[in-house]
C-alpha cells in the first residue's frame, strides 16, 4: 500500500521543481530533500502540494478518490482525461 510520503512525491514529479519553487514558499532544496531523501515531511509540504493540486485531497490524504465530486487521483485523470476536465 502507498504511504502519504509515496502519494506526495508522485505529486511533486508531477509539478517538477521549476513549478514548487514559483508556486510556494519552499525552495528548491527542501523540495529535493522532500523527494529523494528518506526523511519525515512536514505539513507545510503536504499543504503547499494540496493548494497546487486540491483535486487530489483524498487521495493524498488516504489513498481513497471520489470522482463524483471531483476528487480524483494523478492516475484516474490519466487513464480518464476527458474526466479531468
Amino acid at each position: 500500500m502507498e504511504s502519504i510520503r509515496d502519494r506526495a512525491r508522485t505529486l511533486i514529479d508531477k509539478a517538477g521543481f521549476e513549478r514548487l519553487i514559483r508556486e510556494t514558499q519552499i525552495g528548491l532544496v527542501r523540495w529535493q530533500t522532500v523527494r529523494y531523501k528518506s526523511i519525515r515531511m512536514s505539513t507545510e509540504e503536504i499543504e503547499e502540494l494540496l493548494k497546487l493540486f486540491p483535486q487530489y485531497t483524498m487521495w493524498l490524504a488516504g489513498g481513497q478518490i471520489a470522482p463524483e465530486i471531483g476528487q480524483t487521483s494523478p492516475d484516474y485523470d490519466e487513464a480518464n482525461p476527458k474526466a479531468s476536465e
